[in-house]
């Protein structure tokens, strides 16, 4: 989901103006100041203790990747409490700062590991009325 602004502590997620998918720009182009991609990744226990490759791409609608990406390895261990062969639940917080829209239109933030798509998330940026 996309947020105004999210953090985790202590494995729990807070977020706040959470779950739009759509952004009001008053010009072309526009900047957003600060766009938060929120994810809650589920681990099992074939990835624990192992780096995790994970990457999140900014895309337009047309399929074309915009100069936005973060990468990052995340490690998962298990916690004592933790049932054998259960999966682990990992929030997790992506700030993006700046971005910048050319123009109005349908955008994507396309998320991987090892070259896999694990899920996208839409949205629109439209001319305020």
């Amino acid at each position: 989901m996309l947020a105004d602004s999210a953090q985790v502590a202590a494995g729990r997620l807070y977020v706040l103006g959470g779950a739009f998918d759509g952004i009001n720009a008053a010009a072309f182009p526009a900047a957003v100041r600060q766009i938060m991609v929120v994810l809650v990744a589920e681990v099992g226990p074939s990835d624990r203790n192992r780096d995790l490759a994970l990457s999140i791409r900014l895309l337009d609608e047309d399929g074309t990747p915009l100069e936005v990406e973060s990468r990052a390895t995340l490690r998962v261990g298990a916690p004592p409490t933790l049932p054998a062969g259960a999966s682990s639940l990992v929030p997790l917080v992506v700030p993006f700062f700046g971005v910048r829209f050319a123009q109005p239109g349908g955008y994507v933030f396309i998320v991987e590991h090892e070259e896999e798509e694990l899920g996208r998330i839409a949205f629109r940026v439209r001319q305020a009325p």
